[in-house]
């Protein structure tokens, strides 16, 4: 089931980076407005995902372990939604 859940995980993730691939080397406000209207929907679509898991596994394996840290996490996940000039990712 973890197995399951984390490739399903990393497919939606791949879907939002896909976006990024797209709209890299735009100015600041092409990139909000291209992540409000096709970023935005991939990663409520995922937040709504993540919670029904939480839901369905328990907190102490590790793979709960992670989920509730993306929980912790989601609001500040979410700041290249409202920022064009942020990177989805420091690296």
């Amino acid at each position: 089931m973890g197995v399951t859940i984390a490739a399903e995980v990393l497919r939606q993730i791949a879907e939002i980076y896909a976006v990024e691939k797209d709209i890299r080397g735009t100015s600041s406000g092409q990139r909000l407005s291209a992540r409000q209207a096709r970023s935005a929907p991939l990663v409520e679509a995922l937040g709504i995902w993540l919670k029904l898991q939480r839901l369905s596994i328990s907190a102490k394996p590790r793979l709960g372990e992670k989920l509730a840290y993306i929980h912790r996490h989601w609001d500040g996940l979410q700041t290249f939604l409202t920022d064009g000039r942020v990177e989805i990712d420091s690296n």
